[in-house]
């Protein structure tokens, strides 16, 4: 078994049906299906539960998984080591976005401006799993996060963003405690502004209905656009949306970089993670570039 079976056996576990896997692949679904039948007849042992087109692993394959990921990044480590000591750097950086999104196109600009050369892999934050390959996570939090591989960037006020045409536009700021009869809109599991807008309402003494959970953000700007709801969200150049100043509870959200120590930390990688740091200085508490992007 070569590194690059190894390579679609973890890329049809990251997208969870062979329709989908095949397509990133750029392989016919038969022969991805081929692909499957032999690893496991190479092992000797089923490795999938299958159901249709979804496929999931089994007790069996969580465990060869857990290997072949270990073998990949030790793999794609020491290439990256021995490129560098030979001068031919890196030119990818691989990125996971949990909700701090809203900044990161003028970020990846701002820098590709300096490394054009550049090329950067942008993939969605998943709580339960964050794929061994990524080299630098940007999340969000309430609270001060004390962990050696975490950086913090920088701290963003949170504003009520609501439709122009919400009457709730025109107040010059509002008081948390007061909207506990209103319909919010609330980020996905897996995007951490879910539990910081939950928390706030909660801290302002409502549990608000969790049915509006949108799970895309641009989804959720232009539901907000229509006036289908209300929430939190830090500020942005948005000239579709209202955003009105919170009086009665201080809402922020704190923004870190997390570096994933076990990939290998190339000269580029280095250069991003100084400029991020510049980057968010430079900003300030000022607004955010403006985005349909995650926030």
């Amino acid at each position: 078994m070569n590194i690059q079976t190894l390579r679609t056996f973890i890329a049809i576990t990251r997208y969870g049906k062979l329709t989908e896997a095949a397509r990133y692949l750029n392989l016919t679904q038969s022969a991805l299906s081929r692909t499957v039948r032999q690893i496991e007849d190479e092992i000797g042992a089923p490795l999938f539960n299958h159901q249709g087109n979804r496929i999931t692993l089994n007790k069996s394959g969580m465990r060869f998984l857990e290997m072949a990921e270990d073998v990949i990044a030790r793999y794609d480590n020491c290439i990256k080591e021995i490129k560098e000591e030979n001068g031919l750097f890196d030119r990818s950086i691989i990125i996971s976005i949990s909700s701090a999104g809203v900044s990161i196109p003028g970020l990846i600009h701002g820098f590709r401006k300096l490394h054009p050369e550049t090329w950067f892999s942008l993939r969605t934050y998943e709580r339960e799993k964050v794929d061994k390959d990524v080299q630098f996570t940007f999340f969000c939090t309430i609270d001060k996060v004390d962990e050696p591989d975490s950086i913090f960037l920088a701290e963003e006020e949170l504003y009520l963003t609501v439709s122009p045409s919400n009457p709730l536009a025109k107040l010059s700021g509002v008081n948390l405690s007061e909207l506990s009869s209103r319909s919010f809109l609330f980020a996905d599991f897996s995007n951490d502004m879910q539990d910081i807008q939950m928390y706030y309402c909660r801290l302002a003494g409502f549990i608000p209905d969790m049915d509006n959970v949108v799970g895309k953000q641009v989804i959720m700007l232009m539901l907000l656009e229509l006036d289908e709801g209300i929430t939190l969200l830090p500020k942005m150049n948005n000239p579709k949306l209202a955003q009105i100043p919170i009086r009665d509870i201080h809402c922020t959200r704190r923004i870190y970089l997390r570096k994933n120590t076990q990939v290998y930390e190339t000269r580029l990688a280095r250069e991003f993670e100084r400029y991020c740091i510049d980057y968010f200085r430079r900003m300030g508490s000022g607004p955010c570039p403006a985005s349909d992007d995650e926030s």
